[in-house]
Order: structure tokens, then C-alpha cells, then sequence
């Protein structure tokens, strides 16, 4: 095929076989710089992407993360003040004071879990709160006594609505004292549920 183009271009423009020769190998050369780069990206996009540096890059950013993190003082929630609740971006003063008096209804955190029952907290805040506070593993809550407490006192209790404090109370009058914890399932209106919530905060 090589000769017949040869030939062809020796009649059409009456060269030597060297001069023949010479523009047949230019020709070729320009083919070739033409055809090259498309044969060259054609091969890289067919090869296996190197992602070391981009893993290296997340590694870096995930050690400066965590040392991020470490900067932070966790906050005990059971001893925390507004101002410092007010430190976690998203909490304004309303709704620091909102947490703490849902804290001191409660008698203290006995779980971060809690705080989804805080009226009107985000979840988002929730989320914050639970990254940056903290209860202390001996933490006790403040109880109650289930044989001394007023039914005011009761019903201030978040967990604790009317009826159940009025039966605790009718329990007392009807049975006498209560001689262990787990009488509370003789009350009506009693559930599994609620046993697991308020237990923490009862005593004799």
C-alpha cells in the first residue's frame, strides 16, 4: 500500500525515489503527531484512577478534625449555667434557660437522650448538645420519695401526670408505705415504659 502511495506521489509531482522517499516520511510524521495524543488520552482513560492523594488529603483532614474536637471541654450538663450552654452555637439565652428548668424538673440528666424532650429543641441542637456536654458516670439525680412526697411535688415531676400522683397517693393511704420500688407496678395505669424513665428519680 506503502509503494502504491509512493508511486502515486513520484507521477503526481515527477520526484526522485529519494525525494518520494522523504515526503512519504513526512507525511507519516504528521499522521503520527496528529494521531498520537488521542491514542495517548484513549489509554489513560482506561487506567485505574489513583486516588492516594485524595485519601492522604481526607487522613489530614480527619486528624485536624479530631484534634478539633479534643479542644473542646465537655460541659457538665447537671452543673451547667446559661452563659455556659450559650457557648454552643445555635443556643440563645431563652432556650439555655428553657434546658435548665426542664434539668431542674427532671431532678438532673440522667441521660443525653433527654434532651429530646426539651419543648421546642431542634434536632440539630439536640445533636450539639450531646456532642458537648456530659454526665459525670457517678452522677445521682435529685429523687423523690414515694412515701413522703407532697402531690405537688409529684405532679411538678415531668414523668409523674395527675393521675399517677394521685394514685400514688391513694396507694399510701390504702396500703401504707411503700416497702419497695417495685410496688409501683400495682398502680393503675401502670406501664413498663414509664417504669424505666422514672425509676432513676424514686425512692422510699
Amino acid at each position: 500500500m506503502l509503494d502504491k502511495f509512493k508511486h502515486s506521489i513520484k507521477q503526481a509531482f515527477h520526484f526522485s525515489n529519494r525525494e518520494s522517499n522523504s515526503l512519504l516520511a513526512i507525511i507519516v510524521l504528521i499522521l503520527l503527531a496528529i494521531i498520537a495524543p488521542k491514542i495517548y488520552q484513549l489509554y489513560v482513560s482506561h487506567q485505574p484512577i489513583d486516588h492516594r492523594a485524595d485519601i492522604a488529603l481526607l487522613d489530614k483532614n480527619l486528624i485536624l478534625l479530631q484534634e478539633n474536637a479534643r479542644t473542646y471541654t465537655l460541659i457538665n450538663i447537671n452543673t451547667a449555667t446559661a452563659d455556659q450552654l450559650q457557648t454552643i452555637a445555635g443556643i440563645r439565652q431563652p432556650l439555655a434557660m428553657r434546658i435548665l428548668r426542664y434539668r431542674d424538673k427532671l431532678g438532673g440528666f440522667v441521660s443525653l437522650d433527654q434532651y429530646k424532650e426539651v419543648y421546642g429543641l431542634p434536632h440539630h441542637l439536640q445533636v450539639k448538645l450531646m456532642q458537648r456536654t456530659t454526665i459525670p458516670a457517678k452522677y445521682r439525680p435529685k429523687k423523690l420519695s414515694l412515701n413522703q412526697a407532697t402531690f405537688k411535688a409529684l405532679v411538678f415531676h415531668p414523668y409523674i401526670s395527675a393521675a399517677m400522683a394521685k394514685a400514688i397517693i391513694n396507694y399510701r393511704k390504702q396500703q401504707g408505705k411503700f416497702t419497695a420500688l417495685a410496688a409501683i407496678q400495682r398502680l393503675p395505669g401502670y406501664r413498663s415504659d414509664w417504669r424505666d424513665k422514672i425509676m432513676p428519680y424514686l425512692m422510699l
